[in-house]
């Protein structure tokens, strides 16, 4: 069961990351470097939820793989 909720964990870990990389992608690449010259940049402001809610994923993502490696046994002993 321990193994299980293990990989279930890393699958999670796995998704949070790729969540957490798509929407810094998306800020950083379609907002800051596609509209640097627009005159209007309000989008640097209202994408910032979006990115904070990405390295948050990216931060669940650390935790929860660190988490699982702990319960399947990996870390050191």
């Amino acid at each position: 069961m321990r193994r299980v909720a293990g990989y279930s964990i890393v699958a999670m870990a796995a998704m949070a990351a790729v969540i957490g990389l798509a929407g810094i992608k998306w800020y950083v690449w379609d907002i800051v470097i596609s509209e640097a010259g627009a005159p209007d940049r309000s989008m640097l402001f209202w994408g910032l939820p979006i990115l904070f809610l990405s390295l948050a994923a990216i931060g669940a993502a650390i935790g929860l793989s660190v988490f699982a490696r702990q319960l399947l046994g990996a870390g050191p002993h």
